[in-house]
């Protein structure tokens, strides 16, 4: 008899299931919740998010926090999209929370789209749009045999907020901050005789939270879109590529002390942004990140806008997902770490 006719009994008690497609854009992982997410009543994505985060949590703890998930997960929720023009509705979350956008989830969820059949076609490009907390999000994928060899996403505007100099470890860092779907200080790490490399990975997310703390007391700047205080979530370490067919390199740490695999899509979208405002990259012109692995995204700046009296930039980046299997994650009553865990 095959295993699949004597369904495990933990499956048969458990209170909470939920499915999941995990893939990897570039080396970061993605988990999309394509079932078990709970239903409720929403008006906009972002109340959706607000929902999820007050009543349904343990949806987050059971995609991404230990044992069935790690720190540096991250994951998507399918939802119904209210935009009839959207293929889906999707909620971002990760170990820190709920961010309103992500660049390396968004093509893992639009290759996840086409892996089970939402988005079809052979060898073409398609247009899909997704609905997030942030916003619409119009992407371009293309196909190569039925699957998505590449997306390309245009984010929402993104714009460099202000720079400083700060006094850390007996130096006087140059920093940079700017938005590109979530906040990022910009710091080359060189200036610590530290650099974006495999072996420096330990000592850049130490510095990353010794530093958090003094970031967060200098951004002078309020946010132009709603004068609100400005929280910066990310550590962006960047530097130069060596040996690599890449203009930039760089890796984010967040607040909770996870870094980036990939070359981060928020935060290239955020780098368009400074390097436009200091006059080194051009409407249309092509640039090339590298991530902290060496995998890359293509980026172009589309064109710009004004948040206020703030000059924004509207970025295009392309990226490729794979996906790597689909599972039930499940919890049993009687599990004392049944919401999970991070060390």
């Amino acid at each position: 008899m095959s295993s699949q006719a004597l369904p495990l009994a933990s499956a048969r008690i458990a209170q909470r299931r939920i499915s999941v497609i995990d893939s990897h854009t570039c080396g970061q992982p993605t988990r999309v919740i394509c079932e078990g997410v709970p239903e409720f009543a929403y008006t906009s994505l972002a109340e959706a998010r607000e929902i999820l985060r007050a009543e349904h949590d343990w949806l987050r703890t059971y995609a991404v926090f230990e044992p069935r998930g790690h720190p540096s997960l991250f994951a998507a929720a399918l939802l119904p999209a209210l935009d009839p023009g959207c293929a889906t509705g999707v909620v971002f979350m990760d170990a820190a929370g709920y961010p309103d956008m992500c660049g390396h989830a968004t093509i893992g969820v639009v290759t996840t789209l086409v892996d089970l059949g939402r988005v079809s076609g052979l060898d073409e490009q398609v247009e899909v749009a997704i609905e997030t907390p942030g916003g619409r999000i119009e992407t371009r994928v293309t196909l190569a045999g039925g699957r998505a060899e590449s997306v390309a996403f245009v984010n929402q505007p993104a714009f460099f907020l202000e720079a400083f100099e700060l006094a850390a470890r007996g130096e006087s860092l140059a920093v940079s901050v700017a938005f590109g779907g979530q906040w990022y200080a910009f710091i080359d790490p060189r200036q610590l005789g530290l650099a974006v490399e495999p072996d420096c990975i330990e000592e850049l997310v130490r510095a990353a939270a010794e530093l958090q703390p003094a970031i967060a007391a200098s951004v002078g700047r309020r946010d132009p879109r709603s004068g609100e205080a400005v929280v910066v979530e990310n550590v962006m370490w960047f530097d130069d590529p060596v040996g690599l067919a890449a203009d930039g390199r760089n890796m984010p740490v967040n607040i909770a002390g996870n870094f980036d695999r990939s070359p981060c899509g928020t935060g290239t979208s955020a780098r368009l942004a400074v390097l436009h405002a200091a006059g080194r990259l051009e409407v249309g012109q092509r640039y090339v990140n590298s991530s902290v692995l060496g995998t890359t995204y293509e980026a172009r700046i589309l064109s710009t806008t004004t948040i206020g009296e703030t000059t924004a930039v509207v970025p295009e980046i392309t990226g490729s997902a794979w996906v790597t299997g689909r599972a039930e994650r499940w919890a049993e009553p009687t599990d004392p770490l049944a919401e999970g865990f991070l060390l």
